[in-house]
């Protein structure tokens, strides 16, 4: 019967027990970046995770707790590519920087601008208004209310992940009917064109 498949090699170079995480990470260390670069998709991310595994490792030997080996180097470097993984999902949700990326807050701005507010608003309004309820309820937790993730999972009763799946969801549909909405209307006239 073949056991599970996981995320770490198939298989490991025997790693002699003599070898110090100097020595594994001399020999190993592009090996480990290619392994965390499949799962990172990104060159820098995975020399940074590689980086800091074999850190932790090092610690640990230094510490007395454990021996270094290659089987824990891959477990550490794999446990901290899905954190990092975790933490771009959850920035991913937050970077759109809520209703000021819409141009909404601006101090006295002039008509023309307070027009284009009010019509960026109504869409927003407009969006929310298309989102599902769990959806919505989250949605507003996040923006207006500013809660975080895991608060908003806790006061919802789920988990953070679903709650970034809502928000990420509504601001799709935020997005969405910015770009239909933008496709519906001429352009402005140019100032001083009659």
């Amino acid at each position: 019967m073949r056991s599970r498949v996981s995320a770490t090699p198939e298989r490991f170079e025997q790693t002699p027990v003599h070898m110090s995480i100097q020595e594994i990470f001399k020999e190993r260390r592009l090996k480990l970046e290619r392994f965390l670069h499949r799962l990172l998709r990104n060159s820098d991310d995975a020399a940074d995770v590689a980086q800091e595994a074999f850190l932790r490792v090092y610690a640990a030997e230094v510490g007395g707790k454990t021996p270094a080996s290659e089987a824990l180097l891959y477990t550490v470097a794999k446990n901290l590519a899905l954190s990092e993984l975790r933490k771009k999902t959850s920035r991913a949700t937050d970077t759109v920087e809520d209703i000021e990326q819409f141009g909404l807050m601006e101090e006295s701005p002039g008509p023309e601008r307070l027009l284009q507010q009010r019509q960026m608003l109504a869409i927003i309004e407009s969006a929310m208004a298309r989102m599902p309820e769990r959806c919505l309820e989250a949605f507003r937790l996040r923006k207006i209310d500013g809660l975080s993730h895991a608060e908003i999972a806790q006061h919802m009763g789920i988990s953070v992940k679903t709650v970034e799946r809502h928000i990420t969801q509504a601001l799709q549909l935020c997005h969405d009917q910015v770009r239909t909405n933008a496709t519906r209307q001429p352009p402005a006239p140019a100032r001083g064109s009659a």
